[in-house]
């Protein structure tokens, strides 16, 4: 693990200061899955992207702008800054590693803004797995639908009347792992629900999948 950690300057309690800290795993002889998962990092610690700023090219840069950025507006918000990451792994089936990028921002207000992907990674031919490279030619179409029938049975889970279906329909996600139960789709909070709720996670179950995915993830 590598980690990264910077403190507003003159900061005498550290509970109280704005802060940073970012920590991701690191593996060994593997350069392009690092190089894979920094990215997602700073692409989630400066948030959308719609700053004017140019997006940094580094970690310790964005540590570094965030620590400026809260200063500068120290005199008008007494709010403490924070911004936080974390990459590990979170699973492992074969050749398929899948990794969880989570990032957090807080800048005043209610709450923070949490957000989590998940980037899956074919260890033998070094390069990223998304969700199409699983599911087998002409089958997306089929796979959605399972997973648009696994969005309603959460939803009646939830106990939630028609005009929440209304405001939160369901969607596609490019967040996937494999689980032993099937595939398993994240969504962040505000996709599918208020912030109340939380991410929400969707499974198709394995035994309806078996057609749907390619030979080598079944």
């Amino acid at each position: 693990m590598e980690t990264l950690e910077m403190l507003a300057p003159d900061c005498t309690s550290p509970e109280e200061c704005t802060s940073v800290t970012i920590r991701r795993e690191v593996f060994v002889d593997r350069p392009a899955l690092n190089d894979a998962i920094y990215a997602q990092l700073l692409q989630q610690l400066q948030g959308s992207g719609d700053s004017e700023e140019a997006a940094a090219d580094s970690l310790d840069k964005v540590a570094q702008q965030f620590i400026d950025d809260a200063g500068a507006v120290s005199e008008i918000s007494a709010a403490r800054w924070e911004l936080n990451g974390d990459a590990k792994q979170l699973a492992r089936r074969g050749d398929l590693l899948t990794i969880v990028v989570n990032s957090y921002l807080y800048t005043g207000g209610a709450h923070g803004m949490p957000v989590s992907h998940w980037l899956n990674w074919d260890l033998a031919k070094e390069q990223p797995v998304a969700l199409t490279d699983v599911l087998a030619p002409g089958q997306a179409q089929a796979f959605w639908k399972l997973a648009e029938a696994s969005h309603q049975q959460w939803l009646d889970s939830q106990g939630v009347d028609g005009e929440f279906r209304k405001n939160w329909p369901f969607t596609h996600s490019d967040d996937f792992r494999l689980t032993d139960q099937g595939i398993e789709l994240l969504y962040g909070v505000y996709t599918l629900g208020p912030y109340s709720m939380g991410e929400v996670t969707l499974t198709i179950p394995r035994d309806r999948l078996s057609t749907l995915v390619r030979e080598k993830y079944r």
